[in-house]
């Protein structure tokens, strides 16, 4: 496995802020933490080589090496090439640093596919797991969700596995494969070729056997290419978002990190080729090693083939966009490119993992550690490549390829994106190229933090658009990030989505209609924060920004989320997410952050809210009672809505229909108290009537 964590050390040294700006970047002194595996010509490990027979480059340049260790595991590091260092006065060493976090993380397969992967992993957790190494077990279906926390108990892991095994199934694969299937059965002039030999593709898809009608094989050509970029698009971004969210949280700890990645291939969004090359980049800057496993085994489907069907289906709706060269369609070699450019390697074309996911665990245990300063100190964006070479004949280097030269921002890397989102907060006076509005919506109280939800609204129309008359569709892009600053003007979380969009011509006046809006996840402790948040334009290259403050309180014995005036409702296509706190039996709620009402309205306004009722508290549901006040003034008489049944998590989410039509203008205070067992939790918030 091997590395590339970018860490700050030694003092932050901060540069002067120009007048009025809030968001500063401190120049550091920043190390590369690179390891690797040497084995030699019979893959056996190697482990003496000393530091005169390494020879580490970045960008064809030599780097001088601070720091040259082995690590096997032992209570010690060993100095390579000598005996272990006795502990003392004046040793640096810490034992952090030979703890071992492995996690398995199940991407949505099929039934076989999965049975296959959970005996895998079992084979795997068969090996023997020394008590310096601690694994964790992860699910990616819709999002990233934990089976199993970290832990060295064999009985606990193990029951994860079944848990992920016995799950539902998630054949992303063959949804995909359904459309190469259609296809492949339109193809003329010879250019088919069954994906299965024997199955029902080689016949061709039901209904296409006659291509007498051009006109229809067309149109059904052009639903199936667009079907594929739809679902590469969403299924790239999930499973992208999902491996994002488990590196920046390994990102901090210490130690060696590694991923075994289970699925049955790795789709990537055909429109945002940019995220899998940054995807690599923070988890080498993390020093977490992706070991991927192709679940699907010894498939008979031509991966040749299928790459090229779904390329060129890609590259027809692509024009204008991303280069056709370039579309990622072969998902098994995108798993191989994950895997060797972290440091892993990729399990692939075989019914047996046993053997490869030994060798996996044997070098969770053991690798070298080198330590440089990068003799380059401009953090100018590119992706900067590293290559270990040694001078002893026969041996095999595993090694991690490189990073974006990118500079660290309270300990975070900077996304190519983010990096004009700070210019535009750096600005002064601030930019508002359009209207752009975001909050911050606290709900349920879990240990030390809140749960909250970054909102990010920008009226469609303002947007611009790129128009793609030959494939009649229409493109749009926008980023959003934000940062949150505690009392001490800190800087504690970094949020951001750059988000890429694409439809049919003819849904555009629709969407215009509309409102662009992103809702991300994160955490705080109590206290009191201000986000400042920016919406950028990258083709307009326009901005707007926006500052907030808000509050997270202490957890009480009943908890209560912030309202949430609803904008829309949309109906749920597929399972319901019972972790996003925005979905609730009744559909997904789109916030609106806007809250003002014409006054000739005469419809009622929605507002959404989640009870987190007392699991110590018995009682058969909380009182709930809703007012509407102006200036003091009690205008509707508190309304005690009907209350839904209990989600599986034990919150109750709440739509209630207030009706405001015929109110004089002015502020209105609209108040939620919950009761339960003598224990009270009230949220307010105010709308306006113009």
């Amino acid at each position: 496995m091997l590395v590339a964590v970018l860490a700050l050390i030694g003092r932050a040294q901060p540069n002067q802020p120009p007048p009025g700006t809030g968001i500063v970047l401190r120049s550091t002194t920043q190390e590369v933490l690179l390891d690797f595996i040497a084995r030699d010509k019979h893959h056996r490990l190697v482990t003496n080589l000393r530091p005169n027979e390494v020879e580490i480059l970045e960008d064809g340049v030599r780097q001088k090496a601070r720091s040259f260790q082995y690590r096997g595991g032992q209570d010690q590091p060993t100095e390579a090439g000598s005996a272990a260092p006795a502990a003392g006065a004046g040793s640096n060493y810490s034992p952090l640093h030979d703890i071992n976090v492995v996690s398995l993380v199940f991407e949505g397969m099929s039934a076989q596919s999965r049975r296959r992967a959970t005996l895998a992993a079992k084979a795997f957790l068969g090996s023997e797991l020394r008590p310096n190494t601690y694994i964790g077990v992860f699910t990616l279906n819709h999002r990233l969700a934990l089976l199993q926390q970290y832990t060295h108990d064999l009985n606990l892991l193990n029951q994860a596995v079944d848990r992920e095994a016995g799950g539902a199934s998630q054949a992303f694969m063959k949804d995909m494969q359904t459309q190469v299937g259609i296809l492949n059965s339109l193809a003329s002039g010879g250019g088919f070729n069954a994906m299965q030999p024997g199955s029902a593709d080689e016949k061709g898809a039901i209904g296409t056997s006659s291509h007498s009608d051009a006109a229809a094989a067309e149109l059904q050509r052009k639903m199936a290419s667009l079907t594929l970029a739809i679902l590469s698009s969403q299924v790239g971004n999930l499973s992208i978002d999902g491996l994002h969210q488990l590196i920046r949280g390994q990102a901090h700890l210490p130690g060696r990190k590694t991923v075994v990645y289970f699925s049955e291939g790795l789709i990537l969004p055909p429109e945002q080729p940019e995220r899998f090359r940054t995807l690599i980049s923070d988890a080498n800057r993390a020093n977490i090693a992706f070991y991927t496993v192709d679940a699907s085994g010894l498939d008979t489907v031509s991966r040749i083939s299928e790459a090229r069907t779904i390329h060129e289906a890609l590259a027809s709706e692509q024009e204008g966009g991303p280069g056709g060269a370039d579309l990622p369609t072969n998902y098994q070699e995108n798993l191989h490119s994950l895997a060797e450019d972290t440091g892993g390697f990729a399990i692939e074309n075989s019914n047996d993992m046993r053997l490869p996911l030994r060798r996996v665990m044997e070098e969770v245990r053991a690798h070298y550690e080198v330590a440089y300063a990068p003799a380059s100190t401009n953090y100018d964006g590119h992706f900067r490549t590293i290559e270990v070479r040694t001078t002893r004949p026969g041996l095999g280097i595993q090694s991690r390829k490189g990073y974006f030269a990118l500079p660290m921002l309270n300990g975070e890397p900077v996304a190519p994106f983010e990096l004009a989102a700070l210019t535009a907060l750096n600005s002064d006076p601030a930019p508002h190229a359009f209207e752009f509005h975001a909050g911050a919506l606290r709900f349920r109280s879990a240990g030390e933090e809140t749960e909250c939800l970054a909102v990010f609204s920008v009226p469609s129309r303002v947007l611009s658009f790129t128009d793609d008359p030959k494939n009649k569709l229409f493109r749009m892009h926008v980023s959003f990030v934000a940062f949150v600053k505690d009392e001490q003007d800190q800087i504690v979380r970094k949020i951001s989505r750059d988000l890429q969009f694409q439809a049919p011509s003819g849904k555009r006046p629709e969407f215009e209609r509309g409102e662009t809006a992103v809702t991300l996840p994160f955490s705080l402790p109590p206290g009191r924060y201000r986000m400042e948040a920016v919406a950028i334009e990258p083709e307009g290259q326009t901005a707007s920004t926006r500052k907030i403050a808000f509050f997270v309180p202490s957890a009480g014995h009943i908890g209560l989320s912030d309202l949430v005036f609803v904008r829309s409702v949309q109906p749920v296509t597929g399972g319901r997410d019972v972790m996003d706190p925005l979905d609730f039996a009744g559909g997904q709620v789109t916030p609106e952050l806007n809250a003002a009402i014409p006054k000739s309205a005469t419809a009622s306004e929605g507002v959404y809210f989640v009870i987190y009722p007392s699991p110590g508290i018995i009682s058969a549901k909380p009182d709930v009672r809703i007012s509407v006040s102006h200036n003091g003034k009690l205008v509707v008489t508190a309304a005690q809505p009907s209350l839904p049944a209990a989600e599986p998590d034990g919150s109750i989410r709440v739509l209630s229909r207030i009706g405001l039509g015929g109110l004089d203008s002015g502020p209105y205070e609209i108040k939620v108290t919950a009761t339960q067992g003598g224990a009270t939790a009230s949220s307010s918030a105010v709308i306006a009537i113009l």
